[in-house]
C-alpha cells in the first residue's frame, strides 16, 4: 500500500503494517487507518500516521521512557500481547513537551487493531513532562 503523508513524504507499507482503530482516535475518530513510523531522527519518538488523510499523524513514546513504572490496568486487555503509547504535545521548548499518560494508545499485536482508553484510576496525568 502506498499513501501520503505531509511530515514524510511518499510512503509505502504491508498490510502487517497498518494498524486499524475501528473507533479511531479520541477527537479524530473518522480516521480508522493507521502506520506507526519508526524514524531513526526522532527517537525515542514514533509517528501515527493516517493512511487516510495526509495532514493527520501523532508523535508517540513509550510510556515507560516516561515513567518506568507505568503499568496501567488496560480495560479488556486480556492475557493477549499489546503495545502501549502515549500521545505527546510537542512544544517550541523541549521542556514544556508532555506526554498523555492517561489516554494510552494500546495495540493488539496479534490483530494490528488499536484503541485509545482513558483510565480511571487517578495516578497518571494527561500532560505528564517528557524532559
Amino acid at each position: 500500500m502506498k499513501f501520503f503523508s505531509r511530515q514524510f513524504g511518499e510512503l509505502e507499507c504491508g498490510d502487517d503494517l497498518r494498524v486499524a482503530f475501528p473507533n479511531g482516535i479520541i477527537g479524530f475518530e473518522e480516521w480508522t487507518e493507521f502506520v506507526i513510523v519508526h524514524d531513526e531522527d526522532s527517537e525515542p519518538f514514533r509517528w501515527l500516521v493516517s493512511t487516510q488523510h495526509s495532514d493527520l499523524c501523532f508523535p508517540l513514546i513509550d510510556p515507560r521512557e516516561i515513567n518506568p513504572g507505568y503499568k496501567p490496568v488496560i480495560p479488556s486487555a486480556g492475557e493477549g500481547e499489546y503495545e502501549l503509547f502515549a500521545v505527546v504535545c510537542l512544544r517550541a521548548s523541549l521542556d514544556d513537551t508532555t506526554a498523555n499518560l492517561k489516554s494510552p494508545i494500546v495495540i493488539d499485536s496479534r490483530t494490528q487493531t488499536g484503541r485509545q482508553v482513558i483510565l480511571t484510576d487517578d495516578h497518571y496525568s494527561i500532560a505528564q513532562k517528557v524532559f
